[in-house]
C-alpha cells in the first residue's frame, strides 16, 4: 500500500495536449493578373482538448512586408472557441495585382490560438505574361491558313493560264486584204 502512494505521489500529471491542423486550397488551378479567387480555410482542432481562436493571418506572395495592401488578419470571430475533434472554416477573396508584383507562390496561414500556434503555405500559381505560343486563338491561325491556301490556288490558276494562252499563238483576225490587179 505504501508503494503504491508513494507511485501516485510521484507521478507527473499528464497535460492535455492542444494541436491543430490547417488546410486550404484556391478555387484555380491558375491565375491571371487582375483575376479575383477565393482561398477556402479549414482549422481542424485534432488535440485532446478545446482551443481559442486568437487571430488568422493570411498574407499573399505579392505583398511585401512593406505593403500590407490584400493582406488580411482576422480577429474578430462569432464562435472563437474550436472544440475537440471540431473545425473552423472560412473563405476570402482575392484580387491578383495587374502590376509587376503579380508572382506566383505561396499563400501564408498563420494561425494563433490560446495554446498552440501553426503556420501552413497555400500554393497559387499566377501566370507573369501571356503565352504566345500557347493554343489559345487558334481559329485565328485556321482562318489565315485557309486564307493563304485559296489565294495560292488562284494564284497558281492565273499563272497556269498565262502559260497557256502565251504558248499558243493566236489566230491573225484582221488581215489586209490583197490588191486587185
Amino acid at each position: 500500500m505504501t508503494i503504491a502512494f508513494s507511485a501516485l505521489t510521484l507521478t507527473m500529471p499528464v497535460n492535455a495536449a492542444a494541436s491543430i491542423a490547417i488546410y486550404g486550397y484556391v478555387d484555380k488551378t491558375q491565375y491571371m493578373p487582375g483575376d479575383t479567387g477565393t482561398l477556402k480555410i479549414w482549422i481542424v482542432n485534432d488535440g485532446t482538448e478545446d482551443i481559442i481562436l486568437k487571430s488568422v493571418t493570411i498574407e499573399y506572395p505579392w505583398n511585401a512586408f512593406y505593403i500590407w495592401e490584400g493582406n488580411e488578419t482576422i480577429k474578430e470571430f462569432t464562435n472563437p472557441a474550436i472544440l475537440k475533434g471540431g473545425n473552423w472554416s472560412d473563405s476570402r477573396t482575392f484580387t491578383v495585382p495587374t502590376d509587376g508584383r503579380a508572382i506566383g507562390g505561396d499563400i501564408r496561414v498563420h494561425v494563433v490560438t490560446n495554446d498552440p500556434t501553426n503556420t501552413k503555405w497555400i500554393p497559387i500559381t499566377v501566370a507573369s505574361a501571356p503565352a504566345y505560343g500557347s493554343l489559345q486563338d487558334m481559329d485565328k491561325l485556321v482562318t489565315l491558313f485557309t486564307v493563304q491556301v485559296v489565294l495560292l490556288i488562284v494564284c497558281t490558276i492565273i499563272i497556269a493560264a498565262t502559260i497557256f494562252l502565251s504558248a499558243r499563238k493566236p489566230q491573225v483576225t484582221w488581215k489586209a486584204e490583197e490588191k486587185a490587179q
